[in-house]
């Protein structure tokens, strides 16, 4: 009777740190996804890409009007195209308020885009005012393909431009992820435009 006691006590024991286990566990995933929202929200996954080029998520209200006047922003190219949300109305009249040529340029961060698709976006950002920001809605797929098309069509740097593309940014092509798309589009621009040695 005594032996069995024992074992029910240490079964208990077990029992009792692996709940406890789990619900640290929880905790610090939770912690740890409101830290990434806050991060995408409040922060805005906001980046310089070069001295001219900035990078970052959807903005808003609260933090757009830093981030221009902070960084001197003369152009906003959004990739999510016109949207009938608040932030897209409030990206517009801030851009006016604050005198910063906006400019829409739609694509998905699930589809391939042509290799025409990617000229005409090198194009828009070698053209537009600089410094220049360029946003999706989580700075972490589409802008990253943008970013590494302008370090490789502009600035013929390739380490840049695949590092542009990275986790670090928020943009994970794994695990069937159809975000993989980015990767493999930018794979076909620089096969399509090969740098000279």
């Amino acid at each position: 009777m005594i032996a069995n006691k024992k074992y029910h006590t240490k079964g208990f024991i077990i029992l009792r740190f692996i709940k406890k286990c789990c619900i640290y566990a929880l905790l610090t995933l939770f912690t740890l996804a409101l830290l990434w929202t806050l991060y995408f929200k409040v922060y805005g996954n906001f980046h310089k890409v070069d001295h001219n080029v900035y990078r970052s998520a959807q903005l808003y209200s609260f933090n757009l009007p830093h981030y221009i006047e902070s960084h001197n922003i003369k152009s906003i190219i959004n990739l999510q195209g016109p949207s009938p949300k608040e932030w897209y109305s409030d990206e517009k009249r801030i851009s006016s308020d604050y005198n910063v040529s906006h400019f829409d340029f739609d694509i998905s961060d699930r589809r391939l885009l042509t290799i025409q698709q990617m000229d005409a976006l090198v194009k828009l950002m070698q053209e537009a005012p600089k410094p220049l920001l360029i946003h999706c809605r989580a700075g972490a797929d589409r802008t990253s393909l943008a970013s590494a098309l302008y370090h490789y069509a502009v600035n013929k740097d390739l380490p840049s431009a695949q590092s542009s593309i990275s986790i670090l940014y928020g943009h994970i092509p794994w695990f069937g992820s159809r975000t993989i798309t980015m990767d493999i589009s930018f794979d076909n621009y620089v096969k399509a435009y090969p740098l000279k040695p």
